[in-house]
């Protein structure tokens, strides 16, 4: 019986250093690892997340708006250029001198592109359209327009094109400035004219927008834009604008 008890008492110890040597070595296993030094650490990166149909603004972005008859008036397609002022017959359509230099701008310094319309068109007759044009000089009628520019604080820089009529801006150039904050930003003016000049329209546009830089206007006579592609780039490079 005490050889048993012995045996069983052998048996037991042995059975104990067996499961203390796997405990240990399991321990070992375990064990983490030396933390790494500090200049093997990964370094973090911070990123915003993506907005969805949301692009990144960019500084000094760029808007080339302008302001013509077509699109504001009902005309014939037999309209004549010089009768109507600032239309220009093009191959299978009219087009406005303004916006052909327009075109030239926007060819040149890039961006978005957006055409002045108003609500009402005026008169198809040319005499009725100078009338209606003075009278709304008189008074400072600024007439609705049609079309909105939905992100104009995102613009930094503003070409502002339109043809004189009575030696100034028409009445929806008025319009336009008069419906938005150019605060901070730069316009850069171009015309079209039947051969007087500006006139009066850099000294009204800069009244209408006290908190923007106005920069020297471009201006040429109507008979003479389809081919100022040179005198555009001469301009923009003048005014430190080119790209």
């Amino acid at each position: 019986m005490k050889k048993c008890r012995t045996i069983t008492l052998l048996s037991v110890l042995t059975l104990m250093m067996t499961l203390l040597a796997a405990c240990a070595d399991n321990s070992t296993q375990e064990q983490p690892s030396a933390a790494p030094s500090k200049s093997t650490l990964p370094v973090p990166t911070e990123s915003k997340p993506a907005v969805e149909g949301q692009a990144d603004s960019e500084p000094g972005k760029v808007l080339v708006v302008y302001f013509t008859k077509v699109g504001n008036i009902s005309f014939s397609e037999d309209a004549d250029a010089v009768s109507s002022a600032s239309l220009r017959v093009g191959d299978s359509r009219l087009t406005g001198t303004t916006e052909v230099i327009a075109g030239m701008v926007h060819e040149a310094v890039g961006g978005d592109l957006f055409r002045i319309e108003t609500v009402a068109p005026y008169p198809g007759d040319y005499d009725a359209t100078v009338k209606q044009a003075s009278e709304e000089r008189a008074t400072g009628y600024k007439p609705p327009l049609s079309t909105k520019v939905e992100n104009m604080d995102d613009y930094d820089v503003v070409y502002l094109g339109h043809p004189i009529w009575g030696m100034t801006i028409p009445a929806p150039i008025a319009s336009f400035l008069s419906e938005y904050d150019f605060s901070g930003k730069t316009i850069v003016l171009f015309c079209t004219h039947a051969g007087y000049g500006p006139g009066q329209s850099v000294s009204v546009i800069r009244e209408l927008v006290p908190g923007a830089t106005v920069l020297d206007g471009f201006d040429i006579e109507r008979n003479k834009a389809s081919t100022a592609q040179e005198a555009v780039s001469a301009w923009l490079r003048e005014v430190g604008m080119d790209v």
